[in-house]
């Protein structure tokens, strides 16, 4: 009886997660949505499999593979392009009510193959925000243009010392969060109230580690899927790193999901650096085509696999970055677990010892994984295995939807725990009450106080603030866009004025 009425529930949520995306159930593509190779060398292959028919198509950065830089920095910019005259390259903040617009000097372009490689340097000036990218050619006296969201981070210093959060199991389009909180589940409320604490947080930026959409339930799923996804991730006012889960990569109804995350996120693996740490973004649902199927419901595997092609690229990559003060990788499956039972045809987790292999030798600090809904870490031969739980599906074990915040010291993460010895930041615990123009109130339910960033569009005028401290002032013509760092106390609720 209990199973019936989980499956009506699930039944009824299939229609309600439609209607709440708002387009049709069968929905083209869009057209200006393509691979990024982070480098030529290792994602070589997905230019044989795709075709890159638009006039000018930016490849990197982007919002799910962004580049974080300090002023009069000099960045590459990957992207392919019909024959041009000429070329600019422009950044401007990213949904803001005060934009700045910000021309960047191309300092060199060359080509490898099909794509561009184009050099530049962000002016001296260029206050610390988080930017879209707009590229510009002529071409024989016409005008392209194409812009990626949140793809530059500009920040004052990149410091050793930062924070980072890390969520798994996003889940847009699973209705499994029924279970736990049908008002939150609707709507994608709860995905969206996370994204506002990360948001008030401030970290320096958020990896996801897999599972963003939930592809298990009705025909061309992914259609839909992918883009509402896509869309609630521009709501971050931080900058996102993505890897990818089971649940993205299934194969179902002639959709394969692993293809729509390369439209719409760039590669299913690739590594990134911040300051003088090193991390690797690993697809741990590296299953051949077969292997992927599903059926709605019915699929043949959703546990863990790292196929040769990739393995070989971690160990390249691994040594490349040797130097660095600590090495982190992101992934869906925890290597240290066996996922056999996460598989119809009893397959285990393919090239794990392989990769236990190379996290043990090569000197990996730290992983950070998600797929299990619970909380856990556990620390092997030196480094540490950190699972977090989902923010918005189904829960297991002693779980509660929440995120992790994670504080790196000297290029050393140091603290990764809400509560000891496993546990992760519970969402719903810090909640905006009030807000207008020139005061928000904030309560903080945890038990820890908590530092937040507060974005007040005011006049431009001379203002102080009451609580906490103005770090940054954007000037506009009238208005201005004043930041407000302050320090939520525990269990309290607290009113930041300006006047």
């Amino acid at each position: 009886m209990k199973q019936n009425k989980i499956l009506l529930i699930l039944v009824f949520f299939s229609i309600v997660s439609v209607l709440s995306m708002n387009i049709p159930l069968i929905a083209e593509q869009q057209d200006d949505i393509h691979i990024n190779p982070v480098t030529l060398s290792t994602y070589a292959e997905y230019y044989h499999r795709v075709n890159f028919d638009d006039e000018l198509t930016i490849l990197y950065p982007r919002s799910s593979i962004p580049v974080i830089l300090e002023p009069d920095q000099s960045f590459i910019i990957q992207f392919t392009s019909i024959a041009f005259d000429s070329l600019t390259a422009e950044i401007s903040t990213a949904y803001d009510a005060i934009p700045d617009n910000i021309l960047l000097s191309i300092d060199s372009i060359h080509q490898e193959q099909d794509v561009m490689y184009a050099t530049a340097t962000i002016p001296v000036e260029t206050p610390q925000e988080l930017y879209n990218i707009t590229l510009t050619i002529e071409s024989e006296g016409e005008i392209y243009s194409t812009t990626r969201p949140r793809a530059v981070s500009i920040k004052d210093a990149i410091d050793d010392s930062f924070t980072f959060i890390h969520l798994a199991d996003f889940h847009i389009g699973d209705p499994r969060g029924l279970i736990e909180n049908p008002k939150e589940t609707i709507g994608w409320k709860a995905a969206r109230k996370v994204i506002e604490e990360v948001n008030l947080l401030n970290p320096d930026f958020v990896i996801i580690s897999g599972d963003l959409v939930f592809g298990q339930m009705y025909p061309f799923e992914y259609t839909l899927e992918y883009k509402k996804c896509y869309d609630i991730l521009q709501e971050f006012d931080v900058p996102t790193f993505l890897c990818p889960g089971n649940h993205d990569g299934y194969i179902q109804t002639g959709q394969d999901g692993l293809r729509f995350w390369e439209d719409y996120f760039g590669p299913v693996y690739y590594s990134f650096d911040y300051g003088n740490m090193h991390f690797l973004s690993v697809n741990s649902y590296d299953w051949p085509a077969f292997d992927r199927l599903g059926f709605s419901y019915i699929v043949l595997n959703w546990g863990g696999s790292v196929q040769d092609a990739q393995m070989q690229w971690i160990a390249d990559d691994l040594d490349e970055h040797i130097d660095a003060d600590q090495t982190l990788m992101m992934m869906h499956h925890n290597p240290l677990w066996d996922t056999t039972g996460d598989s119809l045809l009893k397959k285990g987790y393919q090239g794990q010892d392989e990769l236990l292999n190379l996290i043990r030798t090569k000197g990996v600090d730290g992983i950070f994984a998600g797929h299990v809904h619970y909380d856990n870490v556990t620390i092997d031969n030196g480094t540490t295995y950190i699972t977090t739980t989902t923010l918005a599906s189904s829960l297991d074990h002693d779980a509660y939807w929440g995120y992790r915040l994670v504080e790196v010291e000297e290029n050393v993460f140091s603290s990764y725990n809400y509560k000891e010895p496993k546990y992760s930041v519970p969402s719903y615990h810090i909640n905006i009450i009030e807000q207008d123009a020139t005061s928000i109130t904030i309560e903080n339910l945890l038990d820890t106080p908590m530092d937040i960033l507060v974005e007040f569009v005011v006049p431009n005028e001379v203002y102080t603030v009451n609580h906490g401290s103005i770090i940054q002032i954007r000037e506009k013509e009238e208005m201005a866009a004043v930041y407000v760092l302050a320090t939520l106390p525990q269990q309290t609720t607290t009113s930041i004025t300006l006047s």
